[in-house]
């Protein structure tokens, strides 16, 4: 068994859907060349056939792996189908295909005729939520279909040992792809006019230069995955507003680091979430509702209601442990080696 690779750059050491292969020792992972002179092949022949792949982020680097998954002749597993599931759609071999994005951004990408003709070429397609699960039902037959979760290394996302000290409460974004900046400037300004600088707005995000940010947050770009994990076990709690979701790496490490939840009700959340006390669901775009919810659990800081929130969240973040998704991904390994 094979599978493509290629490290999201804005993934930590211990994040990103390719952090599954650390439970799956029998897959060899299919990576982009570090030879210069493979490196220079591929990218001269990207110039070329690149431009045929309908796909919007299609780099070189997803080129050469898409090629050599073509060219294999065991079965395959593409870890990212959204971007690197193109020519290797002509494989003869089995091939799985994991899809990352929401239904609308994948009914974005390219033509639902397209999208018939793709899904097709993949004998099992794996999806993170049950969205997607009904999208790709309604292009091949469902027994092909698998919702198999995201996961999380519960082992490098972990709560702190001790109590945070005490101090101003950090409300923590993270993140940068479908999140609702426009609704997350409206609730920094209704909690900064509430509570002022008594609490610590920050926000981790990719795109630190690219807008204007309110005056109180704090924001940081290339901060280290230890820094980060710092800023999770500090936090009061993870503000999330977003656009569209299926799973979420952040939302994944805040539960896993014992952080709890103010999230949009949106795509796949609810399924990561569950119905317990380590989030509270918001509606889409509900500025006030976020920012009840968020001074919620301001304050419960303290509180016995707080403390059963951080166990809730650690508690859901183990039922998304790596190695417990990798045994689900193992059964569809299994349904490659009968077809």
């Amino acid at each position: 068994m094979i599978a493509s690779v290629v490290r999201v750059p804005w993934h930590t050491a211990h994040g990103g859907y390719d952090r599954l292969l650390d439970h799956l020792p029998d897959v060899r992972r299919i990576a982009p060349p570090r030879h210069p002179g493979a490196r220079l092949a591929f990218t001269a022949a990207h110039r070329v056939l690149g431009p045929q792949c309908p796909l919007p982020f299609y780099p070189a680097e997803h080129f050469a792996t898409d090629l050599r998954v073509l060219t294999s002749r065991q079965p395959a597993h593409v870890l990212y189908g959204d971007e690197q599931f193109w020519f290797s759609r002509h494989r003869t071999r089995p091939t799985a295909v994991t899809y990352h994005q929401p239904p609308d951004q994948l009914a974005g990408l390219v033509p639902m005729r397209v999208w018939r003709r793709l899904a097709s070429r993949a004998e099992q397609i794996i999806v993170l939520d049950p969205h997607q699960q009904a999208f790709f039902c309604n292009l091949i037959p469902e027994k092909r279909v698998h919702l198999v979760p995201h996961g999380i290394d519960t082992a490098a996302f972990t709560p702190a040992a001790t109590a945070p000290e005490p101090g101003r409460p950090l409300v923590l974004t993270v993140g940068w792809w479908l999140r609702d900046f426009g609704t997350l400037d409206a609730v920094h300004h209704l909690l900064h006019r509430r509570h002022g600088g008594e609490i610590e707005l920050t926000v981790v995000t990719r795109q630190a230069a690219s807008r204007p940010w309110h005056p109180a947050a704090r924001v940081l770009e290339g901060i280290s995955e230890q820094e980060l994990i710092s800023l999770y076990r500090r936090a009061a709690f993870l503000l999330l507003p977003l656009n569209g979701a299926s799973a979420n790496n952040a939302l994944l490490e805040a539960l896993a680091c014992g952080t709890p939840a103010v999230v949009t009700d949106i795509g796949g959340i609810q399924h990561y979430t569950g119905n317990g006390p380590s989030a509270v669901l918001v509606p889409p775009g509900d500025v006030p509702a976020a920012a009840d919810a968020a001074d919620k659990l301001l304050a419960e800081l303290g509180t016995a209601d707080h403390t059963a929130r951080r166990v809730a969240a650690r508690e859901r973040a183990e039922s998304f442990a790596w190695p417990l998704v990798a045994d689900q991904v193992r059964t569809v390994y299994r349904l490659l080696g009968e077809g």
